[in-house]
């Protein structure tokens, strides 16, 4: 289930490319260095990495909020990478998704809802037959197998306001309750993509997706120090630009704010891309993680996992270890 800081994520990720119009002359406000090439779309992804720290969890160091806490810190396990698998699931479970604006959290009667029990969201339209409409309550009342993950998608909805109008977001890999219970889903409105738009200097480009998530060790627990790619199928990388329309990539500071020079994930794990180019609306990219296991360790891909994205929609993904049942990942 998303939590408060995965929502303050989602919207700080929209904010990242909330603005108005696109200036390409004008270049990106963020740190020279990134940890991402700005060359424009190539595939040579080692090229794209920084000099990683090891894989870590524990807090934020109270005297250096972009650092880790040295007393806390503890080696990520990430010693299922390669054997981890999705949890399989129990028994259908019957329970609310309740659809809430992850900033104000207002919902909506009407949202137009697509709910996958499986996991495997895919492009088709919503159909009033098969499909979803919340309640007054802004619930949906949907089932799953007790424990494995699910996914689902919200489609945009006309309003009055920008407080009222709700934008697309699609969000995958959530796991299921074990019995039945409310669960929030999200929303998201014009308003919110409004928020902080000046916070990095850049702005959204038209048409384009967002993505956002956070990086899981074999314990579930948080991690310091990974870098996200988005890739596409046939290999290519998704490359930082140095003007406002291009894509960019941020990480957070451990207190739920992006932060511009953090270059890598902070405890909180979290991570964020706008401007993503979808070449086909629904097309599936994979949010590609790399990291160090020990210090001196070799980069390798961490973690890896298939999201659709789709033009001005929000896309949420949380990556756990690369999955021996998971998608056939591009190699660094």
């Amino acid at each position: 289930m998303m939590t408060r800081k995965m929502m303050i994520l989602l919207g700080l990720a929209a904010a990242l490319a909330a603005g108005c119009g696109d200036d390409s002359s004008t270049p990106d406000s963020g740190p020279a260095d990134t940890g991402v090439p700005t060359d424009g779309g190539g595939t040579d992804s080692g090229s794209m990495m920084v000099d990683l720290p090891a894989l870590q969890t524990g807090t934020v160091d109270p005297d250096h909020s972009n650092l880790i806490d040295p007393s806390t810190a503890m080696p990520a396990d990430f010693s299922c990478v390669g054997t981890n698998t999705a949890p399989a699931g129990g028994d259908a479970v019957d329970f609310n998704l309740v659809i809430k604006e992850f900033n104000d959290g207002n919902t909506f009667e009407g949202l137009h809802v697509k709910f996958w029990s499986d996991n495997t969201p895919d492009n088709s339209a919503w159909d009033a037959a098969t499909d979803y409409s919340t309640n007054v309550d802004g619930k949906i009342a949907v089932s799953a197998p007790a424990g494995a993950w699910y996914a689902y998608r919200v489609f945009p909805q006309d309003g009055p306001t920008p407080s009222l109008e709700i934008v697309g977001s699609l969000q995958t890999s959530e796991p299921a309750p074990t019995a039945p219970t409310d669960r929030d889903g999200n929303s998201v409105s014009r308003a919110t993509l409004n928020l902080i738009p000046t916070v990095f200097g850049f702005r959204q480009s038209a048409g384009t997706a967002l993505i956002a998530g956070r990086v899981e060790d074999c314990a579930g627990h948080k991690t310091y120090g990974a870098t996200m790619q988005v890739v596409r199928a046939d290999g290519t990388v998704v490359m930082e630009g140095d003007t406002n329309p291009e894509p960019h990539y941020r990480y957070f500071d451990g207190g739920d704010f992006p932060l511009a020079g953090q270059q890598w994930s902070h405890v909180d794990g979290l991570f964020a891309a706008a401007n993503i180019p979808a070449a086909t609306d629904g097309e599936s990219i994979f949010v590609r993680i790399v990291g160090r296991t020990t210090a001196a360790g070799d980069l390798q891909v961490i973690g890896c996992e298939p999201l659709p994205i789709h033009p001005d929609t929000a896309s949420i993904v949380n990556v756990v270890p690369l999955r021996s049942d998971g998608p056939t990942c591009p190699a660094l």
